[in-house]
């Protein structure tokens, strides 16, 4: 049930800054006010949503392929959220408040030309959804702008950067908080994946 509603579509958002794209986190970098960063939340690569194929003619033979994208990876870091430390003097006088942890993240995408590519530009959506106790708390939606250059096929490009800030536990993890990312697909391409590729298991970071 996840993935049919996080492929769902929803408004384009402007809570993230722009960014690039790889597979996995690769790291944190620590606060210089702490010995060690804080954890970052784990991310997953949705088998059935990495992966985008457009055909010409309602033909999903090789023939008719236009493009097909498919996600490398993501790589990203983490820190804590600057206003943390003012929430550590807001909680003495016991207010309420949620410390944040600042994901930044790039996605890498790869991107060829089939035999029934026409031009040389293309926009592949895809998305970027932040998931707690199984329930979906945002979802935002981004546009690969895609230019092969002459007598190139196949390019592989970086997303610009992405900033989520993730709620976190006063030891500085991820509260419950995943992030699962993939192509955003109508119902024939998501069909097609299912109908023609094995599931893969993406390990999460």
């Amino acid at each position: 049930m996840i993935l049919s509603n996080v492929l769902r579509q929803s408004p384009l958002k402007s809570l993230f800054v722009p960014m690039s794209a790889s597979l996995f986190l690769l790291g944190c970098n620590a606060k210089e006010t702490y010995d060690f960063p804080p954890a970052c939340p784990k991310v997953t690569v949705l088998p059935s949503a990495s992966d985008a194929y457009q055909f010409s003619n309602n033909e999903d033979d090789l023939a008719h392929l236009v493009t097909r994208a498919s996600i490398l990876g993501v790589e990203g870091n983490c820190i804590d959220d600057p206003k943390n430390e003012d929430n550590k003097q807001k909680r003495k006088r016991h207010k309420e408040v949620t410390d944040k942890i600042d994901t930044t993240m790039n996605v890498v995408i790869q991107v060829s030309r089939g035999p029934a590519a026409q031009d040389r530009h293309y926009k592949i959506p895809y998305f970027i959804t932040t998931i707690r106790n199984g329930q979906i708390t945002d979802k935002q939606q981004f546009v690969a702008d895609v230019n092969f250059p002459d007598n190139i096929d196949q390019v592989t490009l970086k997303s610009d950067k992405i900033l989520l800030k993730i709620p976190s536990t006063l030891d500085r993890v991820p509260d419950g908080y995943e992030l699962f990312i993939g192509f955003q697909l109508s119902p024939e391409q998501l069909a097609f994946n299912r109908d023609h590729f094995r599931p893969v298991q993406y390990k999460s970071y």
